[in-house]
């Protein structure tokens, strides 16, 4: 693995990998390339308040996002088991379901796919932040409470088992996408 090892001075970028590298490591280890594009990416999401999908995304190019997703996972939320009422559901059965969810990972996951229209649409989230606004709103439009169980996974391998029209990415965030799902004739 190519390693970046950080000098004390080389301007401000390798002043902030050199503060970065000895408050995060605590040693000095010197930072990889994957680790320094971490960090570098969690910065511009600071800064943007977009992640690395939704930076491409934004840039309206279907095909640059389609190759960026080639190798970039999604998460994908599974389809819930159970919901209990909003209005009157105890911390009991709260915990009973999340534990009876958290058991169900282990087993086969079954996607959540939404019916809107005759359309199978499949929701898919590039951050667990926006995995968290589209369960907060399924929770009020159901008026129910669940545990949102999800898997993360490339794109194309969700829909080499899935029968679906679209797939929306960031559905319910500040700005989501569709992308169409093709099946080609084998």
């Amino acid at each position: 693995m190519r390693c970046l090892t950080v000098a004390g001075e080389g301007g401000p970028i390798a002043s902030w990998f050199h503060f970065v590298h000895h408050q995060w490591r605590g040693t000095q280890r010197p930072v990889s390339f994957l680790t320094a594009a971490s960090m570098i990416g969690r910065l511009l999401e600071t800064l943007t308040g977009k992640d690395d999908v939704e930076r491409v995304a934004y840039k309206d190019d279907p095909l640059l996002l389609l190759n960026y997703l080639k190798t970039r996972k999604l998460f994908f939320p599974k389809r819930l088991l159970r919901t209990l009422d909003a209005a009157t559901f105890t911390e009991d059965q709260l915990i009973k379901l999340i534990e009876e969810e958290s058991k169900a990972l282990g087993s086969q996951i079954d996607l959540w796919i939404l019916e809107v229209d005759g359309k199978k649409r499949l929701p898919a989230f590039s951050s667990r932040k926006a995995m968290e606004a589209f369960s907060a709103r399924m929770s009020k439009d159901l008026n129910r409470v669940f545990s949102l169980g999800c898997i993360e996974v490339l794109l194309s391998d969700i829909l080499k088992g899935t029968e679906v029209d679209i797939v929306d990415l960031n559905l319910f965030s500040k700005r989501s996408w569709e992308i169409t799902a093709t099946r080609r004739n084998e």
